[in-house]
């Protein structure tokens, strides 16, 4: 089985009114792109678009452009974040303008980005969008009657014939048998055989029983390895496992007393790429029949969100980057995955993306055609 990448995509380059109010007017990632300033010598920020061309993913052009580049290097597919707020939606306009041009010919996928949004890039707590998990049958309806065109559409991914649907931080929903059961009902009421349920993990699970409701695991590096309790190299802080306990308005008052005293902080990728390797493919929770997916990455640097406080893994070269690709896709190929994830597509505000900029060109790119 030839197992095919499928590169995160990241929205929010565009203007929305919410983003207006929260940071000021006509406020995009790509103001925190251009403004990032390197903290060290040999720092490479701020991240520069090979073309100089900071777009916006709202015009079918854009999203033309960005599938046959990403086509012509061997890339398999997107994963689309999908933001919903108990009925409310944002950032939604490029997956829509996606949706409504089946010649934007490429397979998909969507990962609900669950999490409540806040100040913390600035060290501070405050809810700009809580994400409270209302139970209501109504409200989960209205999501999935949402999301069935995307489930529908002839691009989308299917694993076991059924629809892959990834959650990104899974403990956090609410009653998730019931919601998920419906779903299913409801998919199967309207031609589909079901969903695929993929759980991203981060970070280790404390009560992981939720897990009963999944049918696979997608390790998101770099977080998932450093933060792991197998890696000796990670950080003790995040190997914390109470704080995981902790509600979530607590446990982001608590990112804001570290984040407000937190200097800069530099990893090692070739450590961060052993655990990788060496854990690649283990299902943590062997009493769930779990498939397990890897979403990996080359670059990882968000200078441009967190200034001095930002988290930086350091650079690998052309070689390690190749050997460790290399060696990942031989263990795929060994337990027959069909996917590999890849964090991500254009995640420039978090320095993590395939997309050709200044500074290396398509290097990215080209290892993933050759290696695809």
């Amino acid at each position: 089985m030839e197992s095919k990448l499928i590169a995160i995509y990241f929205p929010q380059f565009h203007n929305i009114p919410e983003n207006d109010e929260w940071w000021g007017k006509n406020f995009t990632d790509w103001d925190l792109v251009k403004s990032a300033k390197p903290k060290f010598h040999g720092h490479n920020q701020p991240r520069i678009p090979l073309d100089e061309v900071y777009y916006n993913p709202c015009k079918k052009e854009v999203l033309a452009k960005q599938i046959n580049q990403a086509k012509d290097f061997g890339i398999g597919g997107f994963m689309f974040y999908h933001y919903w707020f108990d009925g409310r939606l944002i950032l939604e306009k490029p997956l829509e303008v996606f949706l409504k041009n089946p010649d934007l010919d490429i397979p998909f996928c969507l990962s609900w980005a669950n999490n409540s949004w806040t100040r913390q890039w600035k060290a501070n707590n405050e809810f700009l969008l809580e994400q409270k998990h209302l139970t209501e049958r109504s409200l989960w309806e209205k999501h999935f009657y949402y999301l069935l065109p995307f489930f529908k559409d002839k691009r989308a991914i299917k694993i076991d014939n059924k629809v892959i649907f990834v959650i990104n931080t899974p403990e956090i929903i609410k009653k998730a048998a019931k919601m998920f059961a419906l779903w299913n009902e409801l998919a199967q009421q309207n031609g589909i055989d079901g969903i695929y349920f993929i759980a991203s993990k981060h970070y280790d699970y404390i009560n992981y029983s939720f897990l009963e409701n999944y049918n696979a695991i997608l390790k998101v590096h770099p977080r998932e390895a450093n933060n792991s309790n197998k890696n000796p190299y990670a950080h003790k802080v995040l190997k914390m496992k109470w704080f995981r306990l902790l509600p979530e308005s607590l446990q982001n008052r608590l990112r804001q007393w570290r984040l407000k005293y937190k200097g800069l902080t530099l990893i090692d990728s070739i450590k961060i790429w052993e655990h990788i390797l060496s854990n690649a493919y283990v299902n943590d929770y062997p009493e769930y029949n779990l498939d397990v997916f890897e979403a990996i990455y080359f670059d990882w640097d968000n200078t441009a969100r967190y200034g001095k406080r930002a988290t930086v893994y350091t650079n690998l070269t052309k070689e390690q980057k190749h050997t460790a690709l290399k060696q990942l896709l031989d263990k795929t190929k060994q337990k027959s995955c069909p996917y590999i994830f890849f964090n991500a597509w254009n995640e420039w505000s978090e320095g993590t993306y395939l997309e050709p900029d200044k500074k290396d060109g398509f290097e990215n790119l080209e290892l993933i055609k050759f290696l695809f």
